[in-house]
């Protein structure tokens, strides 16, 4: 059996059942399942990336900003801002991501402090 045909046979009835659960009380949702595999698609499409997301809205019909938003990256691929920023910082402070890269990556959350030549302007 491939991925998707256990998402088929065991994954969706399962998920069939809580969406009913979250449609008839107003609950508003998100998920998402990656089930990709190599054996290609029932009509011989590429099966590398196949994903399923169910984004509900609640009770009033209103949907979530911070659902939409991730139902959104997920479908599509949007990179998340945090990146684009973080990316940007490190291409215009070229010494702050050399420090960056260079701190230990901790077991246990720490704090560091790093000491810069010039100011650092980040754009959002």
């Amino acid at each position: 059996m491939n991925k998707e045909e256990i998402y088929d046979s065991q994954v969706s009835p399962l998920m069939q059942q809580v969406i009913q659960i979250a449609r008839d009380n107003g609950i508003a949702m998100i998920a998402s399942f990656a089930f990709g595999h190599e054996e290609g698609g029932p009509n011989g499409e590429d099966a590398i990336r196949f994903t399923v997301t169910t984004h509900l809205p609640d009770g009033d019909g209103e949907f979530d900003e911070r659902f939409s938003k991730s139902a959104n990256a997920t479908r599509n691929g949007i990179p998340l801002p945090g990146i684009k920023a973080a990316a940007e910082l490190a291409e215009a402070n070229p010494e702050l991501f050399q420090a960056i890269r260079a701190l230990p990556m901790p077991q246990q959350r720490q704090e560091y402090t790093c000491t810069l030549s010039g100011p650092v302007a980040l754009r959002l």
